[in-house]
């Protein structure tokens, strides 16, 4: 096929099309209507596209952008023709470079194609600015609250009486929750349905959840102050390399912690920026993982000024 659909909370389409180098873009929080979507974050989930490559992916998130009726928190704005900002020409775009996202720990390959393909753009006309993101250590555990609180509020509907899976030939009514539940979703669903329904409990409400939706306005400010200096912020997508299928599904604490560069996804800014994950093979042509340098802007192709 030419190009798929995703649905992305926390890297879910940006870090799959890392792993496979093709490009994968997270659309602003509204401009692509969530009607239809099985939802496990609501502020943060994000219908985008997958494609060979970024035109695609803007022909792809033209077709699918705009408002929606049945949709309450899509955006009711104009959809620019996000392919005629592909000009290639990127002289006088101002790059900002976080070094809180060149995290100990990355691997040195990963870092090195980073750098190479940061290096290729400032070539190709583009100037480069030291942007500082200073609560980036604390996105993860803000992520997972919100996230995990989130899913397990939006997906307690499943009780295997109104719709979606139900068990087959309960003892009794208990019985049918609890196995319809445990038997239709996976150990990773549960688990983050359980550490939801902890963060959201008495007593821990304002410890957890209230705590980290305002730790999630520190890194928004972060961010809007990052892009008066930037209109682009480049990082890695992952810090390492894929991993092979199944490797760490022993381990949920391995495939927490190689999410850092994903959990920007926690703030929200008012304007069309997006997130998308462009392929960068390294020298080796090995990996194609944290090689993928990340933009957060509408395509890197032209000031500000000149794309929405």
């Amino acid at each position: 096929c030419a190009a798929a659909l995703g649905s992305d909370t926390g890297g879910s389409i940006r870090q799959p099309a890392s792993f496979c180098g093709i490009a994968g873009l997270k659309p602003t929080y509204g401009r692509v209507s969530r009607y239809g979507l099985v939802a496990f974050a609501s502020s943060l989930d994000q219908i985008g596209p997958f494609a060979k490559d970024i035109r695609d992916c803007a022909m792809l998130l033209h077709a699918i952008a705009g408002h929606d009726p049945c949709d309450s928190t899509s955006a009711n704005l104009p959809v620019p023709d996000y392919s005629s900002t592909l000009t290639g020409d990127i002289r006088g775009i101002r790059i900002g470079i976080p070094d809180d996202y060149f995290i100990e720990g990355m691997d040195p390959e990963v870092e090195a194609a980073v750098w190479t393909a940061i290096r290729t753009l400032k070539e190709l006309g583009s100037t480069q600015e030291k942007v500082s993101l200073p609560h980036t250590p604390y996105a993860i555990a803000t992520y997972y609250i919100v996230a995990t609180a989130e899913a397990s509020s939006n997906l307690g509907r499943y009780d295997g009486v109104r719709y979606g899976y139900r068990t087959t030939r309960p003892a009794d009514l208990l019985e049918m929750y609890q196995r319809s539940r445990r038997e239709g979703f996976g150990p990773e669903v549960r688990r983050r349905i359980m550490l939801g329904t902890y963060a959201l409990s008495a007593g821990y409400y304002d410890a957890y959840y209230l705590k980290a939706q305002k730790v999630r306005t520190l890194i928004r400010r972060d961010f809007e102050q990052a892009f008066e200096q930037c209109e682009v912020i480049a990082t890695p997508t992952s810090p390492t390399p894929p991993f092979k299928f199944g490797e760490k599904v022993a381990d949920p604490l391995a495939i927490f912690r190689g999410e850092p560069m994903d959990t920007a996804s926690v703030r929200k800014l008012p304007d069309d920026r997006k997130k998308v994950s462009i392929p960068y093979m390294t020298e080796s042509g090995k990996i194609m993982s944290g090689s993928k340098a990340r933009v957060i802007w509408p395509y890197a192709c032209k000031p500000a000024g000149n794309a929405s």
